[in-house]
């Protein structure tokens, strides 16, 4: 545990290192729209045998589709997370689906009035739980992720002698804006969308400059954009960066057991991004409940995640999380929970990724719980 911690601090340490040279950071990124999709399966198996006897044979998927859209008036989100599998002759599941809308009063102001909805099913619900939010809130989360792409197709062409140096911040942020339009490519020019696309990169780095004495990015820079932009042979992880908090009343609309909902919740929550480089990444989130009845803060629930991220290079990413749970129930001893989560993901071939999973978890007095597994990651999108 102690040499897992000593290397978290290594990581980050490093990620503090500046990018010499670099003339754009994450959050000069200013966009009016940010589009961001995430769609992928992994999944492992485990078999042994002990003489003719079976004695594991479990298996486990995992399914996560994440999407946003965040305009300076309108945002939403909507992330599906979906897990099963079986042990021996045992089969569960967990599915949640998190839908959540929010609408800027003004576009020059950061407050915002919001309303969610969330449905979970697992083993053994009767039918599914799900319950809606609506409150207000303040703050901006921005996603970079088009910026992160642009500067890892600059670092390409710098190393293969395209362009003389660091492009200038304005044609980053330009680049990084036609990047992000890539739906809208598509729907204009359909099958042939790359080829615009691609060009109108080119034309940006062209007007910096910082253009060969060919005048183009040439056949190489073409294949760079791809390795990018399409994720072949590497992997550029999301870039978000901002804060928002928000308060509200969750009302609760079925149970699991078919039980009675219960009273409204006053809900807070926190979502907060801060990339130390364009190599390290830090995300953080919070969510308080506790009933709007006698027992306001006399019962509450606290869920928390901190997932820290680093490049190690184009094909090697370290990830890793770290999650909190506590329940506090009227006279009863509560049971806080720990999950740490570390894992190094090796690009092998387009969107699979062979991965090295340790995990460490502490629920109350009992026992730690450590564990660790191989798998295979597909990303779908």
């Amino acid at each position: 545990m102690r040499k897992l911690i000593s290397s978290a601090l290594l990581f980050m340490c490093i990620g503090f290192l500046p990018s010499f040279g670099q003339s754009v950071s994450v959050t000069d990124y200013r966009i009016p729209v940010s589009l961001a999709t995430v769609f992928r399966f992994d999944g492992n198996w485990n078999w042994s045998q002990n003489g003719s006897n079976v004695t594991a044979n479990d298996a486990r998927g995992h399914l996560l589709y994440t999407t946003f859209y965040s305009s300076l008036p309108l945002a939403w989100f909507l992330n599906v997370d979906a897990t099963g599998g079986k042990n021996l002759s045992s089969y569960n599941h967990n599915m949640k689906v998190d839908a959540s809308f929010q609408k800027y009063f003004l576009e020059s102001e950061n407050f915002f009035g919001s309303a969610q909805l969330v449905m979970q099913h697992e083993n053994p619900y009767r039918q599914i739980a799900s319950d809606i939010t609506v409150g207000f809130g303040y703050g901006r989360y921005i996603n970079a992720t088009a910026l992160a792409k642009a500067v890892r197709i600059e670092g390409h062409l710098i190393k293969d002698n395209v362009i003389k140096g660091h492009l200038p911040k304005e044609t980053m942020i330009a680049i990084a804006n036609i990047i992000d339009r890539q739906k809208e490519y598509e729907e204009v020019y359909q099958a042939t969308y790359e080829t615009f696309w691609f060009d109108d990169i080119e034309k940006e780095i062209q007007k910096s400059g910082m253009i060969d004495e060919f005048g183009g990015v040439g056949s190489i820079g073409f294949q760079r954009m791809r390795q990018v932009l399409f994720n072949i042979n590497e992997k550029v992880n999301e870039r978000y960066y901002g804060w928002v908090t928000s308060a509200g009343i969750l009302i609760p609309t079925s149970t699991p057991d078919r039980s009675p909902v219960g009273s409204p919740n006053a809900s807070i929550s926190g979502r907060y991004s801060f990339p130390i480089s364009w190599d390290t990444q830090i995300n953080f989130k919070i969510d308080v409940f506790s009933p709007l009845d006698s027992l306001y803060f006399k019962k509450y629930t606290i869920r928390s995640n901190l997932d820290f991220i680093y490049e190690l290079s184009n094909r090697i990413n370290f990830v890793s999380s770290y999650k909190f749970d506590f329940v506090k129930q009227p006279g009863l001893q509560a049971e806080p929970v720990h999950n740490l989560d570390a894992a190094f993901w090796y690009y092998i071939e387009n969107n699979i990724y062979l991965t090295i999973n340790s995990n460490l978890t502490k629920q109350g007095t009992n026992p730690k719980v450590l564990g660790t597994s191989v798998g295979l990651n597909y990303n779908i999108l």
